[in-house]
């Protein structure tokens, strides 16, 4: 990464587009599985075991719903430690389900920066979309999306500019 040091903070101007950024981990267990579901997406693979065995998944699956979740929080801990400087959320575009998440499942976020321009609107922001996905410890891919922010552009750096 070449932007700053770890607890400083990330501006629109520390952005490379194409630089990969490692963030949080989260690990599921059965549990929070169940208790989630059971709320937003109570189907029988996603809150009982036993049917859950004889679904298609063969094992309790974690929901659509909960997995996003997992996204929205992990993607913001960059491993770096920096502090992104979100102004707003813009959207999500390509949200994928690539494989199941099962019970005891650690799934890493990794981030690449995809693009990055100047807001026409806002002069202190720009506009950055990240390619996001969530690999399990196997390395594989079970969720991958592209979110668009709006990030703050750095104070000093815009005036030392004028």
């Amino acid at each position: 990464m070449t932007g700053p040091a770890s607890g400083q903070p990330f501006f629109f101007d520390d952005c490379v587009v194409g630089e990969e950024h490692l963030a949080g981990t989260y690990e599921l267990s059965a549990a929070s599985m169940i208790e989630f579901a059971r709320e937003w997406d109570p189907q029988p693979f996603h809150i009982d075991e036993v049917a859950a065995r004889d679904s298609i998944f063969g094992n309790l699956t974690a929901c659509s719903a909960h997995i996003f979740a997992i996204f929205c929080i992990t993607s913001q801990r960059w491993q770096s430690g920096v502090v992104q400087q979100a102004v707003a959320g813009l959207g999500f575009d390509d949200m994928r389900m690539h494989q199941p998440v099962f019970a005891g499942d650690v799934l890493r976020c990794k981030t690449v920066i995809a693009a990055a321009r100047l807001s026409a609107s806002n002069p202190d922001s720009g506009i950055v979309s990240y390619d996001t996905r969530l690999e399990n410890q196997q390395g594989v891919v079970v969720f991958s999306i592209r979110a668009s922010s709006m990030l703050a552009r750095d104070p000093a750096r815009m005036a030392s500019k004028r």
